[in-house]
């Protein structure tokens, strides 16, 4: 028998008990990860909770209220907004007319 046999037969046991120390930590890491995937999912349906309080909420409020838009316009019917000539010369018309009203 040589050195080197020996040396090649130690080096075998120690990287099956480093396999077999890394085969035990795999189960760990799966439950750590299905515990972190527990966490997000009672997380998720906290916020999902939290968001049907207050449409419901909004709900129930806006039928107490008045029936006003507080909204954006779209501006595309009724001559509302738009950047057409027609719509650039009657702000024309109202600029000149509020300022021939202040210079007097």
């Amino acid at each position: 028998m040589t050195v080197r046999g020996k040396k090649n037969k130690g080096h075998g046991m120690m990287m099956m008990a480093i396999g077999m120390k890394l085969a035990m930590l795999i189960p760990l890491a799966i439950g750590a990860l299905f515990l972190l995937a527990g966490k997000a999912l009672i997380i998720s349906k906290i916020a999902l909770v939290l968001a049907l309080i207050i449409t419901i909420k909004k709900l129930l409020a806006s039928k107490h209220e008045s029936h006003e838009s507080h909204g954006w316009s779209s501006g595309g019917g009724g001559g509302h907004g738009g950047w057409d000539r027609r719509s650039l010369d009657e702000q024309n018309a109202a600029q000149d007319l509020a300022y021939t009203a202040y210079k007097q």
